[in-house]
C-alpha cells in the first residue's frame, strides 16, 4: 500500500481533513490523559496554532486518504534555543507497529536538517506504552519529568482557600491582590511578560533549555487568541511600593470542557518570596472561580517533581497524582542512525 506523508495548514484546510485529523488528535489525547474531552472543530482550528512558535503540520495518509498518523513540530520565533526543534508524533492505535512512526520520524529528521536544528524534543506520558516504547527504540532520554496532579473541584476546602485570602495582607503587607476575568489590563501585559519570563527561568526545566524572550506584545497575542476559546481568570500579586507585578495564578476552562479547570500558571517573583503569595493567588483566582463558574468537576496542574514549594501548595489543596508527563530528547545524529538501521 502507498503511504503519503502530506503538509497540513490548519488554518486553511477543509472541514473534513480537519474532522479526520481531530478525531485521530481526540483518540490520541485521551489515550494520554483518559479525561480529556474531545476538541471540537471550531477548537481545533485555534487551539493547533501557537502564537509566538513557528510550526509545521503533517498527516500520513494511506492509499484511500484515511490519515493514520500525524506529526507537528514548532520552535520558538525569538531565537532561544537555535539548536533544538519540539515535535510530536501520534500513530493511530490499530495501525501500530507498521513503520508508521519510522515514517514521521524520517520528514522530522529531514526538516529538522533543513532548518539546522541538532537536537530534537518532545513529551511522553506513562500511559502510553507504545509511545515510551518507541522513544527508547530511537534512544531518547528523559530530561524532565512533571507530575500531572488533579483534585475533584466539590472536594476542594473553601474554608482554608478563605483563609488563605484572609491572611493574605498580614502575611504579605504592602502587597496587593487582584484577580482579572478575561484580558488582563493593557497597562500589565509587560508585567505580566516578565512573571512568564521568570517563571521559564527559574522553574525546573530540561538541561541547556533557556527561556524565551517574553513580551508585552507576545503575551496580548496570546491571550486574544486563546480567550477565543477559553475562559480565564488570573489572580496577579502587585508590591504596592514599587507597582511592580511580583506573582501570579491564572485557571482557564475550555468552551467546549467548562467542567475542567487547567491551571496555566502560578509563579512568585523570588525577590518576593516568603510571604505566602502563592498561597494568596491560588486562593484567590480558586474563589473566584467557584462563585462564577458553576458546574466544575476537576483541576489539573503540571508541576516538576522537583518543584517542592508549588507542590506543597497543591498537596494542602487536596491534589493528587494522575499520571506522569516527561520531556524527553534526542540527538539528531541519534535519530539519523536509527532511521539508517531501519532502511
Amino acid at each position: 500500500m502507498t503511504y503519503v506523508v502530506r503538509e497540513v495548514d490548519i488554518s486553511a484546510v477543509d472541514d473534513d481533513t480537519l474532522r479526520a485529523m481531530v478525531d485521530l488528535i481526540n483518540m490520541l489525547n485521551v489515550e494520554a490523559e483518559p479525561r480529556q474531552a474531545p476538541f471540537t472543530l471550531e477548537e481545533a482550528r485555534m487551539f493547533f496554532i501557537r502564537p509566538g512558535a513557528v510550526q509545521k503540520r503533517y498527516a500520513l495518509t494511506d492509499g484511500d486518504g484515511a490519515i493514520l498518523g500525524h506529526l507537528v513540530h514548532s520552535y520558538a520565533d525569538d531565537g532561544s534555543n537555535p539548536d533544538t526543534l519540539r515535535a510530536q508524533i501520534g500513530i493511530d492505535a490499530e495501525h501500530r507497529r507498521a513503520g508508521h512512526g519510522t515514517r514521521l520520524l524520517s520528514r522530522l529528521v529531514d526538516d529538522a536538517r533543513d532548518l539546522g536544528r541538532s537536537k530534537l524534543t518532545g513529551k511522553v506520558f506513562d500511559t502510553v506504552p507504545a509511545a515510551q516504547a518507541f522513544a527508547e527504540a530511537i534512544g531518547v532520554r528523559s530530561t524532565l519529568d512533571m507530575h500531572v496532579n488533579v483534585v475533584k473541584i466539590p472536594d476542594l476546602d473553601k474554608e482554608m482557600l478563605q483563609r488563605w485570602v484572609d491572611e493574605g495582607p498580614r502575611r504579605a503587607p504592602g502587597y496587593s491582590m487582584t484577580v482579572y476575568q478575561g484580558m488582563v489590563p493593557h497597562v500589565l501585559l509587560d508585567g505580566v511578560a516578565h512573571l512568564h519570563f521568570i517563571l521559564e527561568r527559574d522553574s525546573p526545566r530540561p538541561e541547556g533549555q533557556q527561556p524565551r524572550e517574553w513580551t508585552g506584545d507576545l503575551v496580548r497575542q496570546m491571550y486574544t487568541h486563546f480567550l477565543q476559546g477559553v475562559d480565564s481568570l488570573t489572580a496577579i500579586a502587585t508590591n504596592d511600593a514599587s507597582g511592580a507585578l511580583v506573582g501570579m495564578s491564572q485557571l482557564i476552562r475550555r468552551h467546549g470542557d467548562p467542567s475542567t479547570w487547567i491551571v496555566t500558571v502560578t509563579m512568585v517573583d523570588p525577590d518576593h518570596r516568603g510571604h505566602a503569595l502563592g498561597k494568596w493567588a491560588k486562593a484567590s483566582v480558586n474563589l473566584e472561580a467557584m462563585e462564577h463558574w458553576p458546574g466544575g468537576e476537576w483541576q489539573e496542574t503540571a508541576n516538576a517533581f522537583a518543584n517542592d514549594a508549588m507542590l506543597g501548595i497543591n498537596h494542602a489543596m487536596g491534589f493528587e497524582h494522575e499520571l506522569t508527563a516527561g520531556d524527553v530528547e534526542v540527538s539528531l545524529a541519534d535519530a539519523e542512525a536509527y532511521l539508517e538501521s531501519r532502511s
